[in-house]
């Protein structure tokens, strides 16, 4: 059996290191503000201390040491805050505030209120929360700033035990700390090309109609919802019997009766097996439990 949908989202919660780079998606990369906040690596290109990689852990390493009176570099090319910020907790929070709002909108009635011709624009919420995003890439980026920490930006990659080559220039240090943090991992089907990973969830100009959201961890039951809750037909495939099968049992249950009362499509003993793209964009996905 097939299953067509306008989007899938493969949702698995492993992640490999990307080769230093933070890999976040084209669209929310932002550089914007590097310029007119002037930090750049120094004449000096040795460091007491270089963290490769921007993130929360790379963020508050590199600033914590420069507390003590030592040179400090960041290499990073990608939006400062790594994935919290850009691919992870903070967009992912206002997604679902959104989902909040169409909730309540939709059982004002209830209450009294009457609430005619109400309509959720999704290009609309995703531009103000970039714009959102950009501000706090711009905070970061004065807060390195503000302790002294210069920002190198580029992919680094070792050129010897204490040496970093970002571009054409080779910096060196006393202590280096590797914090690139990962990427989602995609599975090895055919038609895979077709799907996008939860940071494509970001990425998505427009609000699909349909989508499968792939994977029984924390961010594909998060994005199922928030894609349910803001309107578009959602079915959740996980490989086993029950979602956040690490999670305490109270809240497995609860979260399936919700998602059952709901209505949002739930189908476990599901695996992809292979994904195909129609001439009209549906995409189609065959999984091994027989769908």
């Amino acid at each position: 059996m097939l299953v067509p949908t306008e989007v899938i989202v493969l949702a698995a919660v492993c992640c490999t290191a990307d080769g230093f780079r933070l890999g976040a998606a084209p669209s929310l990369v932002r550089s914007s503000f590097r310029s007119t906040l002037s930090m750049t690596g120094t004449a000096d290109s040795h460091y007491d201390y270089l963290v490769i990689g921007a993130g929360s852990g790379g963020m508050a390493s590199a600033r914590r040491a420069a507390t003590y009176g030592v040179k400090v570099g960041v290499i990073e090319k990608s939006a400062l805050g790594g994935t919290c910020v850009n691919l992870g907790c903070v967009p992912k929070k206002i997604m679902f505030n959104a989902a909040t709002v169409n909730e309540i909108i939709h059982s004002a009635e209830k209450f009294g209120f009457k609430i005619d011709g109400s309509h959720f624009n999704w290009n609309y919420l995703k531009t103000a929360r970039d714009k959102y995003l950009l501000r706090l890439n711009g905070i970061y980026g004065r807060n390195l700033a503000n302790s002294k920490v210069d920002l190198i930006d580029g992919y680094g990659h070792f050129t010897g035990a204490k040496s970093v080559t970002v571009g054409d220039k080779t910096y060196t240090a006393d202590h280096i700390c590797i914090a690139v943090g990962g990427r989602p991992t995609m599975p090895s089907i055919p038609g895979v090309e077709h799907c996008i990973s939860s940071d494509g969830f970001f990425a998505l100009e427009t609000q699909p109609k349909s989508v499968a959201v792939i994977g029984g961890g924390y961010v594909g039951v998060e994005l199922a919802g928030v894609f349910h809750g803001l309107g578009t037909h959602t079915d959740l495939f996980i490989r086993g019997d029950k979602p956040l099968k690490e999670f305490d049992s109270l809240i497995v249950e609860t979260l399936l009766k919700e998602m059952k009362k709901q209505g949002l499509g739930f189908n476990p003993n599901q695996a992809p097996e292979s994904v195909r793209k129609h001439t009209d964009g549906t995409l189609f996905m065959t999984c091994a439990g027989g769908k």
